[in-house]
């Protein structure tokens, strides 16, 4: 047994032996100084110690040496421990109760959390804990596995105690757990998933911490991406005291609404062109004609040429109005095509259904060719439109040739609407229920609408994994501070969604000027979907489109500069110093440009250099 170890017991057997020898005297001294615990250290001991109620256990604890080679859940390459750590792993119960086939993957005795702790003389007095993405899962239970992704590891290397929980399943990235053996939909499941598994990760870090550092901590952060964005904004509309701060990063709002949509451009492919992606010739062959569209609307609109788009919304490339992309002969928008190459040109069915993808899913397949920049901004729904799209020059090839299906079964209650593994875009749903899968290449126009409908209509059943409530009045009395960001090529959630909902709280709290006061927002031109920065462009050059400065994989011991956003609501949170337009480089150190405070956007002056910050306003 190692000192560290015996510290804990040693400390309970001197205060009971105490209390005896003043028994045995028949005598008390209340005056006497209490016997202060001394905090227990990265062994064993800490699993005796650390108990804050009946429904937690202590799986595993393991000490982390300085200089070890650690591999997270989305490590490309391993990540090296900057300080000494300590790894405890934490099963928060009851689990999923509704489920009683063990062998399920919708069964689960928990949430699981793994807790970060850098040594004593390296914690800068801060928690960050951080968020999953997808559908979460990982190996936060298991003692020889780690669940945690990259940028929580990067973040206790920076002196962080970082908590991370795989949303109460351990599947990782697996939307199995949502469906019951039965076929019935997981609302345990979809409760702790939702909001259950984060507050418990908030509270949970924070006794830990103060059980081994034997302190409290000065501030507490919460840093998420995508899924994990939704995580954190759902805590900050409902839980604000839980954190300080809250770095939002293209959160996964709406997911009822913009989930099902998702499979829009497979149902208008089935229904206008005859095939959809389990036809994966055909499937193929039109990726390859949408991304070469995608080229030619950034050609057109990239005025600064850039090779990306720095205000995709106000692009308004219609492939029908291009001579060049139609097929030679096909009649267009009052031109006729001229397009002699039979692998990119377009038939007018297939630019129809281009545009159709562009506009987003309706009801009926129709689509407004002279939408206007601020409604596909999210400002306003266009006519019949259900939700939101992707912008033009972000790159959505894979819509044609996978099949994104998870959010469709779970709305319409039937996991035979979900896609097998030889079509879908994601782990595929396993479920004994029934074997059938595919259904929902049956679906037409109206029936991925009613599919939007119910979804958005049964938010009690799937926990009100909305999050979209704009009223944030608790989070601003109690002077919390959010910082927000999402790409303008984001290729997963739509970018308007982060705006509408902006534009929803903005309403409900006063107006910009006021919501300005505890919630900043920023988008990002060319910024695909990533939580370390990924940029798309057409060519492949990502290095040249400059992108926010993050923790992660290739930036694993960053300075504050190095760490742009974060940094930003740091100060806003501990020196009341609030966040304004910030410069922003390419990896490669060719571009440089301010990235604004929404509403204002990045502009190009137009007679400037465009790689020099100088020839760019924020307006």
């Amino acid at each position: 047994m190692t000192h560290t170890t015996l510290r804990p017991l040693l400390g309970a057997a001197m205060t009971v032996a105490t209390a005896a020898l003043l028994s045995a005297c028949g005598t008390t001294k209340p005056d006497l100084p209490a016997v202060v615990m001394p905090p227990p250290g990265c062994d064993d001991g800490l699993k005796t110690a650390f108990k804050p109620d009946a429904l937690t256990t202590v799986v595993s604890v393991r000490a982390v040496k300085k200089g070890e080679k650690l591999i997270a859940v989305d490590s490309p390459a391993p990540i090296t421990a900057a300080v000494d750590l300590c790894l405890v792993k934490l099963l928060v119960g009851p689990g999923f109760t509704a489920e009683k086939d063990k062998t399920a993957r919708s069964y689960s005795e928990g949430i699981g959390i793994e807790v970060w702790l850098p040594a004593p003389a390296q914690w800068n007095d801060r928690i960050r804990n951080y968020g999953g993405g997808g559908w979460v899962g990982g190996g936060h239970r298991v003692p020889d596995q780690i669940g945690s992704k990259v940028p929580a590891l990067v973040n206790a290397n920076l002196g962080y105690a970082v908590g991370t929980t795989d949303a109460g399943q351990p599947w990782s990235q697996d939307g199995s757990f949502t469906f019951l053996s039965n076929g019935q939909i997981n609302r345990e499941g979809f409760r702790d998933f939702s909001w259950r598994a984060m507050v418990e990760q908030a509270v949970k870090t924070k006794a830990l911490v103060k059980l081994y550092y034997g302190r409290t901590q000065q501030f507490a952060y919460y840093d998420g991406h995508s899924q994990g964005g939704r995580q954190g904004l759902k805590v900050a509309q409902e839980y604000p005291e839980l954190y300080d701060g809250y770095m939002i990063a293209q959160p996964a709002i709406s997911i009822p609404s913009f989930g099902p949509t998702g499979l829009y451009a497979q149902v208008v492919m089935k229904t206008d062109l005859g095939y959809n992606a389990t036809d994966k010739p055909r499937a193929t062959a039109f990726a390859k004609k949408l991304n070469e569209t995608t080229a030619r609307a950034v050609a057109q609109c990239d005025q600064a040429k850039l090779g990306f788009l720095l205000d995709p919304f106000s692009c308004s490339y219609n492939p029908a109005r291009d001579a060049a992309a139609l097929c030679a002969g096909v009649a267009g928008d009052g031109v006729t095509g001229s397009g002699a190459d039979p692998a990119v040109c377009l038939s007018r069915p297939e630019a129809d259904a281009i545009n159709k993808i562009w506009y987003g899913a309706t009801r009926d397949g129709r689509f407004d060719a002279n939408q206007s920049a601020a409604a596909r901004s999210g400002l306003a729904l266009g006519d019949g439109q259900l939700w939101w799209t992707f912008t033009r020059g972000t790159g959505i090839g894979g819509l044609a040739t996978g099949a994104g299906t998870d959010n469709v079964a779970t709305a319409l209650q039937d996991v035979r609407y979900a896609a097998d593994a030889s079509v879908t875009r994601a782990a595929p749903i396993l479920n004994t229920s029934t074997p059938e899968r595919n259904r929902w290449t049956q679906l037409g126009y109206a029936g991925l609408a009613e599919a939007v409908d119910r979804g958005v209509a049964q938010q009690e059943l799937f926990g009100h994994l909305a999050t979209d409530n704009p009223d944030l009045r608790k989070l601003r009395d109690l002077g919390r501070k959010v910082v927000m960001y999402n790409g303008l090529a984001d290729d997963a959630i739509p970018p308007a969604t982060a705006i509408h909902y902006l534009d929803r709280v903005q309403a409900r709290m006063g107006g910009h000027a006021e919501v300005q006061k505890f919630l900043r927002m920023y988008m990002v031109p060319g910024m695909a979907h990533s939580s370390q920065g990924r940029a798309h462009t057409v060519s492949g050059q990502n290095n040249t489109v400059p992108m926010p400065m993050l923790p992660g994989n290739a930036n694993q011991t960053p300075t504050r500069a190095q760490d742009q956003m974060f940094s930003a609501l740091q100060d806003w949170v501990e020196r009341g110093v609030a966040p304004e337009d910030m410069l922003i480089t390419s990896r490669d150190g060719s571009v440089s440009y301010p990235v604004c405070v929404y509403p204002k956007k990045t502009t190009w002056n137009g007679t400037g250099s465009v790689k020099l910050a100088s020839s760019y306003t924020c307006q």
